[in-house]
């Protein structure tokens, strides 16, 4: 069945859009857990934390995790199960909103300085891919032309949480620890098991063992919608893909990089409106992730 053909007969989604890694961190207490982990230091007041979440900004449901402000740093940390290169340009978006939030009622057109919250950008990655335990993406790197008189920059730390990476980060962060074997639980279930199944068995062995015994105790319906979400999503971008190279995406044959980009659109128009997001906002998204215009944008929800 052809990718998009594909995308249309899939059965509607529920439209449940947190990620499990964005669940586990949610509270402000493992929140400021994460953050100190992460920038060893030793924080003990969660009422500390300025919560600035974004809801929705890029596409395929994905938010951006968790951002916040704090010690005077504008952090933010986003969960990635698939390698996307394109994160500094995803950042980008994410500080360019976070800032027009930070500094809507402030006089920026003044004659003072106005200090700025220093951005921290960090992807937590647990996908199959083999990565290092740290890795750094930079915006420059797609420049065209170069670092050659560009104005801007934008630094983004990878860190590979899957099981055995980054051991100090994990024993000073035991929640993100244990999240990481309970996905590798699932992986390890997936190799003889349906999604669904392999969720189950996973969430009852970790129960058994104590990890993560809590929450998914407690937030098991929530795990599982999360987690099936995820698996369908990077189904759907790898069939993508994988159409956008055999039409001619990745050799740069003209026709089929627009015979490719029109279908890829098409694709992820349809699937957004099966999970129910508004046209509005599939516009927008399309806008910066397809460089259209809003013309161009509408007519694709149209047809």
């Amino acid at each position: 069945m052809h990718t998009n053909e594909a995308v249309l007969a899939r059965k509607p989604q529920k439209a449940y859009k947190d990620r499990m890694f964005r669940m586990l961190f949610s509270e402000r207490k493992d929140l400021l857990e994460l953050y100190n982990a992460l920038c060893q230091k030793d924080y003990t007041d969660p009422d500390a934390l300025e919560i600035t979440t974004l809801d929705d900004v890029i596409y395929m449901g994905m938010k951006n995790d968790v951002s916040f402000l704090l010690d005077g740093r504008m952090g933010l940390f986003e969960h990635q199960s698939t390698f996307n290169p394109n994160m500094p340009l995803r950042g980008l978006f994410y500080f360019s909103d976070l800032y027009k939030r930070f500094f809507h009622d402030r006089l920026i057109y003044s004659t003072r300085l106005l200090k700025i919250p220093t951005p921290v950008y960090v992807v937590f990655y647990n996908g199959e891919q083999q990565l290092p335990d740290i890795s750094v993406l930079k915006l420059s790197d797609a420049f065209m032309q170069g670092e050659d008189m560009a104005c801007l920059e934008v630094r983004v730390r990878i860190l590979n949480i899957n099981e055995g990476h980054n051991a100090e980060l994990m024993g000073r962060c035991r929640k993100l620890e244990e999240y990481a074997i309970f996905i590798g639980c699932v992986r390890e279930f997936l190799k003889s098991t349906e999604p669904a199944e392999a969720i189950r068995k996973a969430m009852e062995l970790c129960i058994e063992k104590g990890i993560l015994a809590v929450f998914l105790s407690q937030r098991r319906a929530e795990v599982m919608n999360a987690l099936l979400t995820e698996y369908d999503e990077e189904k759907v971008m790898k069939s993508l893909s994988k159409e956008f190279y055999e039409d001619g995406y990745e050799d740069g044959r003209e026709a089929g990089l627009a015979e490719g980009l029109a279908e890829g659109i098409h694709a992820f128009v349809s699937y957004n409106l099966e999970v129910g997001k508004p046209g509005e906002q599939i516009v927008s998204e399309m806008i910066k992730i397809f460089s259209l215009s809003k013309a161009q944008a509408e007519k694709y929800i149209q047809q």
